[in-house]
């Protein structure tokens, strides 16, 4: 069975905007998943982030072909009313990342896979940077 990970905004970005420092290892985590070595979701609410930073750097129609694109290597995740009030509980400082740590404990992932680890003190679901996600080498 493949091991699901939970994919954080700023990783999809990484890998979209080409991010310098960070695209190779964006690049191999979504190869794994093309390959079918993990599942990799990524929760609804991040797909209105991921166009509006794609279009306002690239133009409206780069940011719609960036989320059709996405949609061929990740499973959305549902945010929803449960998801909202788990996150609220966490009492994180951000409510996106709760929201996500949330929706990760929701989908029942192994680990959310993000850049921001420590944003994610306390959440129900291990954060692990992209760099510890391809060191684990269990694909």
């Amino acid at each position: 069975m493949k091991r699901r990970f939970l994919v954080d905004t700023n990783v999809v970005l990484d890998l979209l905007l080409a991010r310098e420092a960070f695209y190779l290892d964006a690049l191999q985590i979504f190869a794994m998943a093309e390959a079918g070595k993990v599942e990799l979701l990524l929760s609804t609410d991040a797909v209105s982030t991921i166009y509006y930073v794609v279009a306002k750097n690239r133009g409206a129609s780069a940011g719609r072909q960036a989320v059709l694109t996405l949609l061929d290597y990740v499973s959305l995740a549902a945010l929803d009313e449960r998801c909202v009030l788990d996150a609220v509980a966490l009492e994180f400082t951000d409510i996106e990342d709760a929201l996500v740590a949330a929706v990760a404990h929701k989908s029942g992932v192994s680990g959310i896979i993000t850049r921001n680890g420590k944003d994610f003190f306390g959440s129900p679901v291990p954060a692990i940077s992209p760099r510890e996600f391809l060191a684990l080498g269990c694909w």
